[in-house]
């Protein structure tokens, strides 16, 4: 072993000078490049298996929390009142601009009430349609034919126009409220949930995200055909029909749950 001088030689020289030290200096190496070497290979294949995993598709559950914009607390968007004469053909426009969509929410579908003057959806009136004729009060009138469509032709409504939960149309002569129904954004099957396979949340909930549908006018058309006639005699007892429309504009916040990997 060499006088030791303080230099770095004169350290590795009496580090390794005697055969002791070199073999616990070894040895001790020999652990380390084992040690390493396990080590990198685990974190490799965990790495590989993370990768692995995130590549993978998975099947997530959607939830959607929908309930109706309201701003007043009647569980309707807008309300409107007119007087239809004979054969009136009238169409009344209702602006989205006009409503405020919450924050993470999307405009799912809009439900149209067309009630016809005979029951005006009121529980405290007592008449009753029987064969097509109102009876209240000891009296009786004919009901009226009443048509009520959704305009598409030029319309600046963004929606699913010809998805297949749409009620376009709709027609009534037995004193009954008409029911219409526009289906607004894709897909959306009026369902509270449904699957989605997408190899994360954020993938999973982008096709409910999308900007863009719901904008522009919801115009309804409603054709009035008055049929109160008292006979040749009386004549004409009724010339004309009051009609409420009701519109519900329904929205929806999508949330996600994993459920499970997918092999697909």
């Amino acid at each position: 072993m060499e006088e030791f001088d303080g230099s770095f030689s004169s350290i590795f020289s009496n580090l390794l000078g005697g055969t002791q030290a070199r073999t616990g200096i070894f040895a001790s190496l020999l652990v380390s490049i084992i040690v390493f070497t396990y080590t990198s290979a685990d974190l490799i294949l965990n790495q590989t298996d993370l990768v692995e995993y995130a590549q993978t598709n998975k099947d997530w559950r959607i939830f959607f929390e929908d309930d109706i914009i309201d701003g007043d607390g009647d569980n309707l968007t807008f309300e409107y009142t007119e007087i239809w004469a004979d054969q009136d053909i009238k169409v009344i426009d209702f602006f989205l601009d006009d409503i405020e969509v919450e924050e993470g929410y999307k405009i799912a579908y809009i439900d149209v009430k067309v009630i016809p003057e005979e029951c005006h959806g009121d529980p405290e009136r007592e008449g009753y349609c029987e064969s097509g004729v109102w009876f209240e009060d000891g009296g009786e009138s004919e009901c009226d034919a009443v048509t009520a469509t959704f305009i598409g032709d030029n319309s600046t409504l963004s929606g699913q126009w010809f998805d297949e939960n749409s009620v376009l149309t709709g027609a009534d002569s037995d004193c009954e409220p008409i029911y219409l129904r526009i289906i607004i954004y894709p897909n959306y099957n009026l369902d509270n949930d449904t699957t989605q396979v997408a190899v994360n949340e954020f993938q999973a909930l982008s096709p409910w995200k999308i900007n863009g549908w719901g904008e522009g006018t919801v115009s309804v058309q409603v054709h009035v055909d008055v049929q109160s006639y008292g006979g040749f005699t009386t004549g004409i007892l009724d010339d004309s029909e009051e009609i409420d429309i009701e519109v519900s504009v329904h929205q929806f916040r999508p949330s996600a749950i994993l459920e499970s990997s997918s092999t697909v």
